[in-house]
């Protein structure tokens, strides 16, 4: 009875060891850096996400993404002409205001097994104000607005965060929920003219010490979080 009792506790610890593993195996390569990168002047944001999963053939939904951006910088989307999720979803990007798209992007999601090809889509950028919304067109399936909470608050080393839900990715009938694998968004240095004011989307951060940090944190539909700090270069 002690052996199989013994046998039983040391299978369950090899599974929860095994368990710990597959949990773990998800990760994301982030960067996220400005262009041009010289302190307290006009500049474009470009971000880059990769996520995989050594241990399944592709990885876990995901369903959220938070990007922390290095304290100093300002982002003007309120002086700007704006779009809202209800006529991207009605009309899509042709509905939108002139001035309110800011940027543009792909993005490639899996739907593995029954969708055996990568989808690819197109993404599409517009200023909500105090949002930022990414209207996305795949190749397969419908399209769907995905919604970035700005928040304008001291955390650290960052003081906005661009908080994104990611709504279920549709793909055929008879598939599941595609994954996300990669994405990858540009949004240009631009400016937008109001009364005798010139104001730009995005100012970087008002000091440099050699570099500027940021973060993205993801969040997947089993539980898993996973965090990924980076540095870019910058100029004063």
């Amino acid at each position: 009875m002690r052996k199989k009792l013994l046998g039983a506790l040391v299978a369950g610890a090899g599974l929860l060891v095994l368990a710990q593993v597959a949990f773990g195996a998800v990760t994301v390569a982030f960067n996220a850096s400005v262009s041009p990168a010289k302190a307290g002047k006009p500049t474009g944001l470009n971000t880059h996400i990769a996520a995989s999963d050594s241990a399944a053939p592709q990885p876990p939904i995901m369903n959220r993404i938070v990007i922390k951006l290095n304290a100093g910088g300002q982002y003007n989307g309120s002086k700007f002409p704006k779009c809202t999720t209800s006529i991207l979803q009605s009309k899509g990007p042709s509905g939108c205001p002139k001035g309110s798209k800011i940027g543009s992007g792909s993005g490639v999601g899996y739907a593995k097994p029954v969708v055996t090809d990568p989808v690819n889509a197109k993404l599409t950028i517009f200023n909500g104000g105090n949002t930022i919304l990414v209207f996305v067109l795949p190749d397969l399936g419908p399209t769907f607005v995905t919604v970035g909470k700005i928040i304008h608050k001291k955390d650290g080393p960052f003081d906005y965060t661009l908080d994104f839900t990611i709504p279920p990715i549709k793909t055929l009938p008879s598939a599941p929920d595609a994954s996300v694998g990669t994405v990858d968004t540009k949004t240009k240095k631009q400016f937008f003219k109001k009364g005798k004011k010139k104001y730009s989307l995005i100012v970087a951060p008002k000091k440099c010490t050699g570099t500027w940090k940021a973060e993205g944190d993801f969040y997947f539909a089993d539980g898993s979080v996973v965090k990924t700090p980076v540095s870019s270069k910058c100029k004063k």
